[in-house]
């Protein structure tokens, strides 16, 4: 990927990029390349599994409630609805790694489950390391990474995979389930914790206790992700960005941006530029 195709993130003096491209085949798979030397996410968590290998420096990440540290060669793990942060080991020294988030045919094709689960958030295994080397390649075709992303995941399912998913709407507490259907159907809404709670039928106190038990993360953090989700499909749709931000529930097209780069590292319209690049 070209500097000229990276989106500045933060202070454009620490230096820290990223780009966003997807892949046309099985149906579209995400490939992030970040280039950090402060950055680090906001929590947040993805509906499909993402595996980062490290390609210069430290990353530091928490999943779920453990914190983890990976260098050079290693891949970082995190499950379909695992909440999760990520960023620079150490402020000022560069990180950069390549990320990729397998859509579910490229899962169902490997033999993974859409909610595939992984126990290990750091793999140290350096045939998968060429594996995934050679699928991220920035320079390589797209038919060519497709392939190359098959076998790796093939092979990490094999060697460290434990093949049921754990995390589903399904598996929440039935509070917990009540409230995140209220969240999804009425995302153009302040969404305020008391009505949340209310609509599930529990205290707010309780409805805390049960997101972070259950999901990793506060009603306000789901909000947050089920916003950002929402705009990536109505952009997708071909929704404008203006219209995209209103029916998701954000303040104006200013506060989806920061939003948007807070937790997926890009900003919408590099988001929507790959999506339309993979259909071409």
């Amino acid at each position: 990927m070209n500097e000229s195709d990276m989106t500045v993130l933060g202070d454009p003096r620490a230096g820290d990029r990223s780009g966003y491209r997807v892949l046309p085949g099985f149906g579209g798979t995400a490939l992030f390349d970040a280039d950090f030397h402060s950055f680090s996410f906001a929590p947040h968590f993805h509906d499909t599994l993402m595996i980062g290998l490290i390609l210069e420096g430290e990353k530091r990440f928490s999943r779920g409630r453990s914190w983890h540290r990976v260098t050079r060669g290693g891949l970082s793990v995190v499950n379909p609805g695992d909440m999760h942060t990520g960023g620079v080991a150490v402020r000022g020294q560069r990180l950069r790694y390549r990320a990729v988030y397998p859509g579910p045919a490229l899962l169902a094709e490997s033999g993974l489950p859409p909610g595939a689960d992984f126990g290990a958030a750091v793999v140290d295994d350096r045939t998968l390391e060429g594996h995934f080397a050679r699928a991220l390649d920035p320079d390589g075709s797209a038919a060519e990474a497709e392939e190359a992303l098959l076998i790796a995941l093939t092979d990490l399912g094999r060697r460290h995979g434990t093949g049921e998913a754990r995390w589903s709407s399904a598996s929440c507490g039935r509070s917990v389930s009540r409230a995140v259907d209220y969240i999804e159907a009425q995302l153009e809404t302040s969404l305020r914790l008391e009505q949340i709670a209310a609509e599930a039928g529990i205290g707010p106190r309780h409805l805390l206790r049960g997101f972070r038990r259950t999901l990793g993360a506060t009603p306000q953090q789901y909000v947050r992700q089920a916003r950002v989700r929402r705009v990536c499909g109505l952009l997708r749709a071909g929704e404008g960005f203006a219209q995209a931000a209103s029916a998701a529930g954000f303040a104006d097209q200013a506060h989806m941006t920061r939003v948007f780069r807070s937790l997926l590292g890009m900003t919408p319209s590099a988001f929507l530029t790959a999506w339309r690049a993979s259909l071409t």
